[in-house]
């Protein structure tokens, strides 16, 4: 038996991307040296429309620094979560459970060197995410051009770049699809009620694939 299961497994790289490019804020994973896993931001290079390279940075003092240049790592990016309780569906012989979506990557990092390789992560991280927070203010995008001078150059010594080469990329959609139609519509409404926007997105992804 295969997990996880086929029916989770969603195969178009479109819907990966979109994933990673939504919520970039992803756990990076190494196990060189001692387990270690950190939160960090990712921008997502695409060849075709293919995952093909993330980029991102630590902190120099972060311990997954040591020994990362060339190690196998993994990166999680998670997706929408949400409970789902058995009252919801219209069947109550089984029991509560989570629907997710997430997107594993799996590939070998290289330590970059170089300001400008630096600045292009950072505003290229800026143009991702700060329009995502568009209706915080009518502000443009920061971009490190917009730093004080010698900020930069002050920050980088301390901090440690790298690329992941994308080796395996795969987005499983646990969304209630081994239930009945009936199930799953009314576990989507259900969940459009909730004051979580994390419910509500899944109550969308679930009639999505209906």
């Amino acid at each position: 038996m295969t997990y996880p299961p086929a029916w989770r497994k969603e195969p178009d790289p479109a819907k990966s991307i979109d994933l990673m490019r939504t919520h970039p804020f992803a756990h990076l994973f190494t196990a060189h040296g001692n387990l270690n896993a950190t939160r960090i931001p990712f921008v997502t290079d695409t060849v075709g429309n293919q995952p093909a390279r993330l980029r991102a940075h630590l902190n120099a003092q972060n311990p997954q620094t040591n020994g990362l240049d060339g190690a196998e790592v993994l990166v999680v990016f998670s997706g929408p979560s949400t409970y789902v309780s058995p009252h919801w569906r219209i069947d109550k012989g089984r029991g509560g459970t989570y629907d997710f979506e997430q997107v594993t990557i799996r590939g070998t990092a290289k330590v970059v060197d170089g300001l400008d390789a630096f600045c292009s992560l950072i505003d290229d991280l800026s143009s991702l995410i700060e329009p995502q927070y568009a209706e915080v203010g009518d502000y443009p995008v920061w971009l490190t051009s917009m730093a004080p001078e010698g900020y930069i150059e002050r920050l980088y010594p301390h901090i440690t770049q790298f690329e992941i080469e994308v080796q395996h990329c795969e987005l499983i959609s646990k969304l209630h699809q081994q239930f009945p139609q009936e199930d799953r519509q009314s576990i989507a409404d259900h969940l459009d009620r909730c004051d979580r926007d994390d419910s509500r997105a899944i109550a969308s992804r679930i009639r999505e694939s209906l």
